[in-house]
């Protein structure tokens, strides 16, 4: 369930039962803010939160229990609003043709696994924005096809389920500057080697019994690093029961349903003969 900051949030879970049970309500395994309104009618619970917050956002599980028995229910929820802009845009080439371009982190990335980016582009040519990019989910974008003598510009735009935030706008690349300076009468080394880098690093995941999960991470570096997944410090990379990419440094893995023993600390480890780099979190499994 999505819903967007400061709307009403109703939640109406039925049940069946003989006696009638007793009705219990918590949020992420906690018990509820007190701010949150529970109404129990003959064979209905009602959740409501008169004014959402993106803090809100969490697993609210109902228990009916009896004498008899026990029986719970999830609800996954979030909360969330269209997100604030992406940080300072930086431009750098490191050879002749490309250029990277760099931002700082919209403040709602933490808040937000859903949230992504947007690279729109402006050269002195055509004179129009254009989008060359979307769906980023790490902090930077090479861009192609630099010619000389052409300015560039770039709007980086944070999304979400709701919207499109405000873009930040890089300096001017081009024409009157920020170029590689060659001389015809000498050679110029140009690399991209260097060490891996983790550019976005793992979240703190707890999803519940049997549900889906995805985790990803951004990882740079050249040459490609050859990342390697660990559960609880055993590499997990050939275990059928984990699917795992890396497409362009953004590193995933997902498991269909989760199992208590996929509970643990999950750390990746990017490698090359530069250095290494990695990044780990933990995954609560709920029943």
């Amino acid at each position: 369930m999505v819903i967007r900051a400061g709307n009403y949030v109703r939640i109406n879970v039925l049940y069946e039962a003989e006696p009638p049970p007793e009705i219990t309500w918590m949020k992420d395994n906690e018990s509820i803010s007190r701010f949150i309104q529970i109404i129990n009618s003959e064979g209905c619970s009602r959740l409501v939160i008169p004014t959402s917050k993106r803090s809100d956002s969490g697993i609210y599980t109902v228990v009916a229990k009896n004498n008899v028995g026990e029986a719970s229910f999830d609800i996954d929820v979030l909360v969330t609003d269209e997100p604030k802009p992406p940080g300072a845009v930086e431009l750098e080439q490191i050879v002749h043709g490309k250029v990277i371009v760099s931002w700082e982190a919209s403040p709602d990335q933490e808040l937000d696994n859903r949230l992504h980016y947007m690279v729109a582009e402006h050269n002195s040519k055509t004179r129009t924005w254009h989008n060359v990019a979307d769906r980023i989910f790490n902090n930077s974008f090479t861009a192609s096809n630099i010619l000389p003598g052409t300015e560039y510009r770039y709007k980086i735009y944070a999304k979400n389920d709701m919207g499109s935030s405000e873009p930040s706008v890089s300096p001017i690349w081009g024409a009157n500057g920020n170029k590689l300076s060659m001389k015809t009468n000498m050679t110029v080394a140009v690399s991209f080697e260097r060490p891996p880098s983790i550019l976005v690093p793992l979240k703190v995941h707890s999803p519940p019994k049997g549900y889906q999960l995805y985790m990803t991470c951004a990882i740079r570096g050249c040459p490609r690093p050859t990342v390697m997944w660990h559960l609880n410090d055993v590499c997990i990379n050939d275990d059928s029961n984990y699917y795992i990419t890396n497409s362009y440094g953004v590193c995933s893995m997902y498991i269909l349903r989760v199992r208590p023993k996929d509970a643990g600390v999950y750390r990746v480890v990017a490698v090359n003969s530069f250095g290494k780099a990695e990044c780990a979190t933990e995954v609560v499994v709920k029943d």
